[in-house]
């Protein structure tokens, strides 16, 4: 496990858990563990969790919200075999005793209603512009280190660090692979059905609460229309996206294959 993201460490060990874990309470109780280490992580929330641990004295600060869960962690830290793995749980408890004081219940509700779904993960902020987003992160006292954000309808993660904003920003294809998955599965039905994009945008915008995600056409061709509510933001992509994936990928593997070669040469 790497020391340096106690969040992401918390995050696979309880899936872990929760593989080998022999009833349905274990298993309720260690997806909202790892669900509050995985929304603080994804949420951008490491360095503010660090800082709050600094000032955390261990049995002084007790969960009233996640008291059920914080007692079944304690219980795990107990039979764990080694130091790495208690200490490892005790930074999962204390995730859930910092989502408590930071008053983050909404948000850690609203992001398990997100992990028990098959849906477009969640962001922190939208932007029109990259430099939107930069001007955005200068004002930002502490980077919100590996949270997911939208600039011009693409995901970014923010890979500003204390230390280092020459990359702030890193778009990763979220879309075209949440939609290579469904495409797996065979076509999915769609809920409307539009002649021009702008209809379908006049569609998406009229709706009072619309979905997280749902499917549609535009001239026939298959579409996802998605929400984010937190941000107020809503776009529609079009399943091309899946073919200009594989495009990359398959352009990456050439780029390797040719690298190799003049390495052996």
């Amino acid at each position: 496990m790497s020391s340096d993201n106690p969040l992401g460490d918390a995050v696979l060990l309880l899936l872990e858990y929760r593989r080998n874990s022999r009833s349905n309470e274990e298993r309720k109780l260690l997806e909202i563990a790892g669900g509050a280490s995985s929304f603080l992580s994804t949420s951008g929330q490491l360095y503010r969790f660090e800082d709050f641990r600094k000032n955390l004295q261990p049995g002084h600060v007790r969960s009233l919200s996640f008291a059920d869960v914080v007692h079944y962690l304690e219980q795990l830290r107990t039979q764990a075999q080694s130091a790495e793995e208690k200490e490892t749980l005790r930074g999962a408890s204390d995730a859930l005793i910092f989502i408590e004081a930071s008053g983050q219940h909404e948000g850690l509700e609203d992001y398990l209603a997100y992990w028990r779904s098959s849906t477009l993960p969640p962001v922190i902020a939208s932007f029109e512009t990259l430099e939107e987003a930069e001007r955005w992160l200068e004002q930002q006292p502490v980077p919100p280190y590996k949270a997911r954000v939208l600039i011009g309808n693409e995901y970014h993660v923010v890979f500003a660090t204390r230390e280092d904003r020459d990359w702030p920003f890193v778009p990763t294809p979220v879309v075209a692979e949440f939609l290579e998955l469904r495409l797996e599965k065979g076509l999915p039905p769609v809920v409307a059905s539009f002649d021009t994009r702008e209809q379908a945008e006049a569609w998406l915008t009229a709706l009072s609460e619309p979905p997280r995600h749902a499917f549609i056409t535009i001239g026939g061709k298959h579409h996802v229309a998605a929400h984010w509510k937190n941000v107020n933001h809503r776009a529609i992509y079009p399943f091309t996206l899946v073919d200009d994936l594989a495009r990359e990928r398959q352009a990456g593997e050439e780029r390797l294959s040719r690298g190799r070669k003049r390495e052996e040469e």
